[in-house]
């Protein structure tokens, strides 16, 4: 039997349904239950014709991930709505958006997850600390009330706290979690917005 064929309108629209099935297989299998055939089961298409689309599952799981960051920054522009800089409040909502997403895949993955993500891809699929540091920069860049004397490499590291605890929560005291990542939005936003910006 030989492969469908799609028009490129087509092959985007279900390009997309892929990757949100596979996003929701994710979050309710985990990667390493989400198979190929599932991702392909559920947009109603063959195993092979998954490898039509995308060259592997890791590679499929990283353009899930590139898909959500993509989603995040229209969001983004959609809050700027014309303006050159995001307001304080806002930029505080946003970037909680970013660490504690409901839509976040990060709180999917296990770190054993991310070591076969970073096995089978290219190594410039994966920010270093200098480019996650510029990509910040740049963000912040676009907002109000930064602090002249921000450490990037500093609030980096309380991000990735951040996003750690998210996926590691079940080892964490249920009962205090949401004062917990009151405290440290309370420290994450001190190192990052100027005193009193509210």
């Amino acid at each position: 039997m030989s492969p469908k064929k799609f028009d490129w309108q087509k092959r985007e629209e279900i390009r997309v349904q892929m990757l949100e099935a596979g996003y929701e297989l994710i979050r309710q299998y985990g990667m390493t239950h989400t198979s190929v055939e599932k991702v392909a089961e559920a947009v109603g298409l063959g195993k092979s014709t998954f490898y039509n689309f995308f060259p592997s599952k890791e590679r499929f799981v990283y353009e899930i991930i590139v898909s959500m960051r993509t989603q995040l920054m229209e969001y983004f522009e959609q809050l700027l709505a014309g303006r050159q800089k995001l307001p304080v409040p806002q930029a505080k909502e946003f970037l909680k958006k970013i660490i504690f997403s409901e839509r976040s895949i990060y709180k999917y993955l296990t770190p054993e997850d991310e070591e076969k993500l970073r096995a089978a891809l290219p190594p410039e699929y994966f920010l270093d600390v200098e480019q996650e540091s510029r990509v910040m920069v740049r963000l912040f860049g676009r907002m109000e009330g930064i602090r002249a004397d921000m450490d990037e490499h500093l609030v980096g590291n309380l991000l990735k706290i951040m996003a750690l605890a998210q996926i590691n929560q079940a080892e964490l005291h249920a009962d205090s979690l949401e004062r917990t990542l009151d405290k440290m939005y309370e420290l994450l936003f001190s190192c990052i917005f100027e005193e009193g910006r509210h």
